[in-house]
């Protein structure tokens, strides 16, 4: 690919990223002009975006999971960034270690400086590296809200992507509602806690209220090559505006492209509605039995495809199996439910593939 707006593409350890002087953008399927300069961090392209639900289209164009990534000999690092429509967090790693958070202010540029922790350098680096990211890895996290990257300087020290062996060989993807998404009630969504303790990388697709399993979306991911593993956590987003039939369509063309698109001998996880309001109450009749409904079509369209040895349906209660980790809401999970969901998905995970 040429260098342009849309980056520079890697090669090597993050093959789907795109590079701007020398820095990687994980999980930016597209780097796309911003009107004051920079570039928007998309992590879901244009064409698709526009196909999706008025609320999906916003929802898209959101950073979450993307990061700025970059190896560099430089004691002290200066990245300059904003966020156009609402305030959004940023957090820094060294590696899998938390180095900072920033809050950034919707509409201002700000320019992060970063010091290099004195005590890395003279650490063991693979005593340090248990989740699959080296030490000297730099990365820049975006959480919910539209990022826009305007520039990094090392003040005159080479900048270089990270290679491969400095980030986790194995690419998890995953697609599911807010739970999935995170940033409601939990800084750190289950996904993420449930990737740093396979020791994989992770592309957050998560749609905040607007997971409905468009075939545009389940194309798109279908068409990638760059995910090893993929979790689809659906059904929440799809119980108030979709009935059975309609549910057990998409779920069937999902299953059907995705595991006869290239992907046949790759494992793709499922899991049931995680309990929530609708289920732990009698508030919610209708709902509760939509949940039961759409859980068993999730079963029997597993059964159908007829795939054991790489399609798996995980119990939505076997994850988040204590209902006490909910937030108020009975719908998201707080940090400590995100923290148990994510141990409990690792565990059942590792069983399968035999980690």
């Amino acid at each position: 690919m040429d260098k342009g707006s849309s980056g520079e593409a890697v090669h090597g350890a993050d093959a789907s990223a795109r590079v701007q002087g020398g820095a990687a953008f994980h999980g930016a399927a597209e780097l796309e002009p911003a009107p004051a300069g920079g570039v928007y961090l998309r992590r879901i392209p244009a064409s698709v975006r526009a196909r999706l639900s008025p609320r999906g289209r916003y929802i898209a164009a959101e950073s979450t999971g993307c990061e700025l990534r970059f190896v560099t000999s430089s004691p002290t690092v200066d990245v300059t960034l904003g966020m156009s429509a609402q305030d959004g967090a940023v957090t820094v790693y060294c590696g899998g270690m938390f180095h900072s958070e920033h809050r950034l202010e919707a509409g201002r540029i700000a320019t992060l400086r970063l010091t290099a922790p004195p005590r890395l350098a003279q650490a063991d680096a693979a005593k340090l590296s248990a989740s699959g990211f080296a030490p000297q890895v730099w990365r820049v996290r975006f959480a919910r809200g539209e990022a826009v990257y305007y520039d990094l300087n090392a003040f005159g020290e080479a900048v270089r992507p990270p290679q491969a062996g400095e980030v986790p060989a194995a690419r998890l993807l995953a697609y599911g509602s807010s739970i999935t998404h995170g940033g409601e009630q939990s800084r750190s969504a289950y996904i993420d806690q449930t990737a740093r303790r396979l020791g994989m990388d992770l592309y957050n697709l998560g749609m905040s209220g607007s997971c409905l399993c468009e075939p545009e979306m389940i194309d798109w991911i279908a068409d990638r090559r760059d995910w090893d593993i993929l979790f689809l956590e659906l059904g929440v987003n799809m119980r108030d505006g979709m009935d059975d039939d309609e549910f057990r369509r998409r779920v069937r063309y999902a299953l059907e492209r995705l595991i006869e698109g290239g992907h046949a001998d790759k494992p793709i996880f499922m899991t049931t509605i995680y309990p929530n309001f609708a289920t732990l109450g009698s508030e919610a009749e209708t709902a509760g039995s939509k949940d039961l409904r759409f859980n068993e079509i999730l079963r029997q369209e597993v059964r159908r495809m007829n795939h054991d040895r790489f399609l798996h349906l995980l119990e939505g209660y076997t994850i988040l199996d204590d209902p006490g980790g909910l937030s108020c809401d009975l719908i998201h999970p707080s940090d400590d439910g995100h923290i148990r969901m994510g141990e409990n998905l690792a565990r059942q995970m590792k069983v399968i593939l035999e980690l």
